[in-house]
């Protein structure tokens, strides 16, 4: 049963309802934007479903390329964790949670293996390269569209917080940190609920720099004046063991 096509579907499954779960205790992800969130949704299924679909010839191409772009979003799961790929190895006498930490590790060698090592049909390494290749291309657009964010702000700096390019990639920068996190939580200081890949890839692809040089208060401040139809505060922190202290915060008396 469990190395049957259908038993190793149930297993993803749960593995992935376990990630689901522990990042409404414990904040990782937190929550996806909405693009990010029909994404992840359909690698979801794709992880679920493939053992058996990948044993039907008319669902090679669909599927083997899904798995390529969940490939993908699993290593960038892996990648975002940071320390915590060796920190979890510690977490794991604590009721089992560091194994959360390595379920992104382990359904991503399984798709490389199922669709690139050993797969049961050789054009299943064209549609999973297909796949891998087109979600590459979320860097280099990534990128550019935070290089381009990071010239707006510093016109916005030159113009005394006066004047401010409205796009995708402003709005991103100026919430983050209070509404999008760009690290592990444990890493980005408090615990944003929001979670947009396009503005973390775009971080990592130029240093790492934050060109907005002001305190959390004052960027709060700026995203209300520019983005006033936008929401600073959410529901929750996406965390419920972290719900308290984000609705408690301070920063929302401002």
């Amino acid at each position: 049963m469990i190395l049957s096509p259908k038993g190793q579907g149930i297993i993803n499954a749960v593995l992935i309802l376990a990630l689901i779960i522990g990042n409404s205790i414990f904040q990782v992800m937190c929550i996806p934007t909405l693009w990010a969130m029909i994404v992840l949704s359909i690698c979801f299924v794709c992880t679920m479903v493939y053992p058996i679909l990948l044993e039907r010839q008319k669902c090679i191409a669909m599927v083997s390329f899904l798995c390529g772009v969940a490939f993908c979003v699993y290593l960038y799961c892996v990648l975002f964790l940071e320390m915590m790929n060796f920190v979890g190895v510690a977490l794991i006498p604590f009721f089992g949670l560091g194994i959360l930490v390595y379920i992104p590790h382990f359904l991503s060698i399984q798709l490389l293996l199922k669709n690139v090592i050993r797969p049961k049909r050789k054009k299943s390494r064209l549609y999973f390269g297909l796949g891998v290749a087109l979600s590459l291309l979320l860097i280099p657009i990534s990128g550019q569209k935070y290089k381009n964010g990071i010239s707006a702000i510093r016109d916005f700096e030159r113009s005394g917080y006066q004047t401010l390019e409205r796009s995708y990639m402003t709005e991103k920068i100026l919430g983050m940190h209070f509404i999008y996190h760009t690290r592990f939580c444990e890493f980005d200081g408090w615990r944003p609920p929001k979670h947009d890949p396009i503005l973390v890839i775009g971080m990592w692809t130029n240093g790492r720099i934050d060109p907005l040089h002001v305190s959390l208060e004052e960027r709060v401040a700026l995203y209300k004046k520019f983005f006033p139809e936008n929401k600073i505060k959410f529901e929750c922190s996406c965390a419920s063991a972290y719900s308290e202290s984000y609705h408690s915060d301070r920063l929302w008396n401002e």
